[in-house]
């Protein structure tokens, strides 16, 4: 009896240092929080069956699911974003530029007036 009172005792201390780095890996958007998550709402299952609290049973099979749906989402979309990083976009894909027009483009760029200016001349415009 009292063996089992003290493999319970560790259990709970497994189970609070899991709940605090699933927390904080969750809360820096890391999805392997969710995976401790589920470790330590399986955790709290086996202490609810060896205490017979059986009430602890549903939620946390529940928490688990929710976990592992998650965790499958976050995957996805992760994996998702990565590939959309790796494929140029369609700017990348565009033939360069002749020198003689990108130089144009550059006098237009560094030639025009700037906004303050517009609006300066439209003001005395109008005065």
């Amino acid at each position: 009896m009292f063996r089992l009172g003290l493999a319970l005792f560790k259990l709970d201390y497994i189970s609070c240092f899991l709940t605090v780095v699933s927390t904080l890996l969750v809360g820096r958007k890391n999805w392997t929080g969710l995976v401790l998550a589920g470790i330590n709402s399986a955790i709290v299952c086996v202490i609810g069956v060896k205490t017979a609290e059986y009430g602890f049973i549903p939620a946390n099979v529940f928490c688990i699911v929710t976990y592992a749906v998650s965790v499958r989402s976050w995957r996805r979309d992760k994996l998702a974003s990565s590939a959309a990083a790796e494929t140029p976009s369609p700017a990348h894909r565009q033939p360069r530029l002749k020198a003689a027009s990108s130089l144009r483009s550059a006098r237009f760029f560094w030639n025009r007036p700037s906004s303050e200016s517009l609006v300066r001349a439209r003001s005395a415009a109008g005065d």
